[in-house]
């Protein structure tokens, strides 16, 4: 005869296998595992514990984001010109399981062969778009690389009567490119600098004053200064002024991702001598601006910064002279406290600058010696491409999907 007994005599642990917890939290997203450390005070710590690491890594190596699909990877570098030779910038397609496939794309027109500085907007495909442009020029043209369809953007209109004006050719920035899915509509954002011209003649070279700080600075008048936001819409075909006050981009890495433009900017500290990197953040959406700062320790200890898309993260490679590379993930925009970093990758030989991040946990780096190499998270193995880049002039990797829509789908 069976044996059968109460329910109320079992008694059934709380205590669940410290294993399971930890391969169930290292699935959740960032912004909930951050909130989680209220839940209970072991929590708090899961970033600090060696064991919950290893399995987070695991996980977030192993579960490419949505982006990824489908997609090849890009890379645009300026080549490393012999003594009286020219600059110029080379677009190629990465294919192979070691990327030992490169093709060599044409840029569209109006850029040729010959051109160089030209800037890839974000470190992705936006719909299977991508937005070619040159600061220094300004030139914005929308190309479709799989179908070759492009669309020269046409310039400012303000930008046409500051030419006409008393003022010094302006400076422009673009810094964004994405796309506005409540309008259905495609945008870039740029911004414009411009100095008016005065009368006085050498102005740098003259009336300099010498303040207590012992740094000479000109008068006043000549530091006067205009800037303003523009974006453009693909859908009106026109551009229009943004009034909004938002940082300008330090460097020259921006991504797009969820309708959002990124880049990092540096905030005036309360003397003249602090600064404070910061993430930010441009919703193409609303229009309106986010800034996230960056840890303080990341400020205290590291010199360099290289902003990029990992894994469908949001995140920062820092590094200084003796090229450890820290990679930190955002958890949530304007959350100072939800940066996290989750790899240390101990010197590499050569190594000199992270250039960007390709699909399952592959970074591209610059050597010393120009060449472009790649280094996978997963197996801690670097290889060489086989062609060189720049050392003063930057190279970019491009995650770009293929598409047969026509340019913005429109």
């Amino acid at each position: 005869m069976k044996k059968f007994v109460s329910a109320t005599n079992v008694k059934v642990s709380n205590n669940i296998p410290e294993d399971l917890v930890f391969s169930v939290l290292s699935t959740l997203p960032l912004k909930s595992l951050k909130r989680f450390g209220c839940v209970r005070k072991s929590w708090a710590f899961l970033f600090e514990n060696l064991h919950f690491m290893t399995m987070y890594r695991n996980y977030f190596l192993s579960n490419n984001h949505s982006y990824y699909d489908g997609t090849s990877i890009l890379l645009n570098l300026t080549n490393n010109p012999l003594p009286g030779e020219a600059f110029y910038d080379t677009l190629y397609i990465l294919s192979g399981e070691r990327f030992e496939i490169m093709v060599k794309l044409d840029w569209p027109p109006p850029f040729d062969e010959d051109d160089r500085f030209i800037d890839i907007l974000s470190q992705t495909s936006v719909n299977g778009t991508l937005c070619l442009a040159k600061d220094c020029d300004p030139k914005c043209v929308f190309w479709n690389p799989n179908t070759d369809e492009f669309k020269v953007i046409p310039s400012s209109p303000f930008l046409s009567q500051l030419s006409q004006s008393r003022y010094v050719d302006p400076i422009v920035y673009f810094n964004g490119f994405g796309y506005d899915r409540v309008s259905d509509d495609y945008k870039v954002i740029w911004w414009l600098t411009y100095y008016p011209i005065t009368d006085v003649d050498e102005p740098w070279d003259e009336d300099l004053s010498l303040d207590n700080t012992g740094v000479d600075e000109p008068k006043e008048e000549y530091l006067d200064v205009d800037r303003m936001w523009e974006i453009y819409s693909l859908r009106s075909n026109s551009w229009r002024k943004l009034d909004i006050e938002m940082p300008c981009r330090h460097a020259n890495e921006k991504l797009y991702m969820d309708g959002v433009c990124h880049w990092w900017s540096i905030l005036d500290g309360s003397n003249c001598y602090e600064v404070e990197p910061c993430l930010v953040s441009f919703d193409l959406c609303n229009e309106v601006c986010l800034t996230t700062p960056l840890p303080s320790d990341i400020v205290e200890r590291y010199s360099l910064l290289h902003l990029t898309l990992l894994n469908g993260f949001i995140a920062f490679i820092i590094y200084d002279e003796t090229t450890t590379f820290h990679i930190r993930i955002l958890g949530e925009l304007g959350v100072k406290e939800s940066w996290v970093e989750v790899f240390v990758v101990e010197p590499l030989l050569g190594i000199e600058r992270p250039i960007g991040a390709g699909k399952n946990g592959h970074i591209f780096f610059r050597k010393d010696d120009n060449e472009i190499v790649w280094f996978d998270l997963n197996t801690q193995m670097i290889e060489e491409l086989g062609v060189k880049g720049n050392k003063y002039y930057g190279c970019q990797i491009i995650i770009y999907k293929d598409t047969l829509l026509p340019i913005g789908g429109l």
